[in-house]
């Protein structure tokens, strides 16, 4: 299962004029379920791309499970992303979107269908498993993706803002769920948010974040 250690990450924009992640150093221990906190434009949202490989740092290191993985692309990190969009394909049902990632990785059609069977069972939507995105509450449509995520056999899974597009009830129950469901299969998680209390709630450990700055990392008693 993976640790995720960054060490003095910096990442600039608009010619060196913007510092989004400055000077960052942190560690993400295996199985844990670890937020980054602060407020929009604190750079928490960029230091989860850079370690999902979405784009690349301008100084500094990102090791997943020990591995330098500066260069290695995207798809081969052994990571799952939530996007606060969602991010389904439209054009795809339920059980095409959760199935795509084993398709792609030429798994094979039995062991695809099995996997998708698992996952969707996993976040409780067997049943829709026909319908398509915009037939599906915004709760329902992010379940898919946690499941999607994690079908391609991802143990490190990067949420950025998973919630936010949610109403308050659906948000409530649907982070304790994510959180159940990442410590049931073991993984590893980072979950960016601007939400203290979905912080404090969820989080085995949070680090609080400001002009692309780590401030401190902690425990939610700790924090607190």
């Amino acid at each position: 299962m993976p640790e995720v250690r960054v060490e003095k990450l910096s990442k600039k924009f608009g010619k060196g004029k913007i510092v989004a992640v400055d000077n960052v150093s942190l560690q993400i221990k295996d199985k844990e379920y670890f937020s980054l906190l602060g407020p929009s434009g604190c750079g928490k949202t960029t230091l989860l791309r850079l370690i999902a490989g979405l784009i690349q740092p301008d100084e500094g290191n990102i090791y997943i499970d020990g591995k330098l993985v500066n260069n290695v692309p995207p798809e081969d990190r052994g990571i799952g992303f939530v996007f606060q969009t969602y991010a389904l394909f439209p054009h795809m049902d339920v059980w095409g979107n959760v199935t795509y990632g084993p398709r792609v990785k030429a798994w094979g059609t039995q062991q695809s269908n099995k996997i998708g069977r698992e996952m969707l069972e996993m976040v409780k939507l067997y049943e829709r498993s026909k319908a398509f995105p915009q037939e599906l509450s915004g709760g329902m449509m992010q379940r898919v993706a946690v499941a999607r995520a994690l079908s391609a056999g991802a143990k490190l899974l990067l949420l950025d803002e998973p919630l936010g597009a949610l109403d308050a009830k659906i948000r409530l129950e649907l982070r304790y769920e994510i959180r159940r469901l990442v410590k049931d299969l073991e993984l590893t998680a980072i979950h960016v948010t601007h939400d203290q209390g979905e912080a404090m709630a969820i989080s085995d450990r949070i680090a609080v974040m400001r002009k692309g700055r780590v401030l401190q990392v902690g425990t939610p008693q700790e924090l607190y």
